[in-house]
């Protein structure tokens, strides 16, 4: 009964940590807008200090 009752506490703080991690906006797709956003700014910073070279 003690090993079934670990078991879910384990499942249950799992199911948190989850949840906690996709409030936080780190899903797949969250990581994804990230990097496209990155790769803008990297680009207009590209634009606006590797012209005078």
């Amino acid at each position: 009964m003690i090993t079934l009752l670990f078991i879910l506490i384990f499942f249950l703080l799992q199911t948190f940590i989850l949840l906690c991690c996709v409030a936080a906006g780190n899903d797949a797709a969250s990581q994804e807008i990230a990097d496209q956003e990155q790769m803008e700014f990297i680009q207009e910073w590209k634009k606006k200090h590797c012209k005078s070279q």
